[in-house]
């Protein structure tokens, strides 16, 4: 199930609280970074994000410090920093070259879910004798220096006219945040919708989405991707029976 919303997110945040009364077990916002206004939804997020549920937010340099202060005061539990590395692009030669997001990573309550044996990633150390549980598997560390690069040539990219949609986040990355925190028909709001890269995770994962994406033209490409994933779905769960 989706349903996903071509409108400004604090209008549809005030009524998914005071209208639909819909809590929600995850939240996960891919935010304009350079954006200094963000108490309003981040509070709005706060209001219909279930006890125990898990709020992520992924930003950079621009607004990190203030958020984690702002989200501190809310009273959240706080979980992870975590660095998200995007190491292409350009250099300076004025400072050293800036190539990750910060993913803020807190929940309402302590007492929140994770199953980091979902998330298990090779260890160097594997077949070795410092593998002292011989799995040769371990859980990653909040420094995703193991997903390596979103490539502009991928297949999973999405393009806006003729250009890839540059703030399009990758499926991998969905996994590694969505998959250790969320149970089958949970549900995940995004309020930042863009590509739909959330929605397309959620619904693999038998997750219940909602998403929120004002601009228009992106929002029809998140609608198509979206709807395409679900149509895959619906017929992957027919053959079943």
């Amino acid at each position: 199930m989706f349903k996903i919303y071509n409108k400004d997110n604090k209008k549809v945040l005030e009524d998914l609280y005071w209208v639909e009364h819909i809590e929600f077990n995850l939240i996960y916002a891919d935010c304009i970074f350079e954006d200094k206004a963000f108490e309003d939804w981040i509070f709005k997020c706060f209001e219909i994000l279930a006890y125990g549920g898990v709020f992520i937010i992924q930003t950079d340099y621009h607004t990190v410090a203030e958020m984690k202060i702002y989200l501190d005061n809310l009273g959240l539990h706080f979980i992870n920093w975590a660095i998200y590395l995007q190491e292409w692009g350009g250099v300076s030669n004025r400072f050293f070259p800036r190539k990750h997001d910060d993913i803020l990573i807190y929940s309402k309550g302590s007492d929140y879910k994770f199953y980091p044996e979902r998330i298990q990633i090779p260890k160097v150390t594997a077949g070795t004798a410092l593998d002292k549980k011989g799995t040769g598997l371990k859980t990653p560390c909040d420094v995703f220096y193991d997903l390596g690069n979103f490539s502009t040539m991928s297949n999973e990219r999405v393009k806006l006219g003729d250009k890839n949609i540059q703030w399009q986040k990758p499926l991998k990355l969905m996994n590694r945040l969505l998959l250790p925190f969320t149970d089958e028909m949970d549900f995940i709001l995004d309020p930042f919708m863009g590509s739909g890269t959330t929605g397309v995770w959620s619904i693999r994962n038998n997750r219940v989405f909602f998403g929120i994406e004002k601009d228009e033209e992106v929002f029809n490409i998140a609608k198509k991707r979206i709807q395409e994933e679900y149509n895959v779905h619906i017929l992957q769960e027919r053959d079943k029976e």
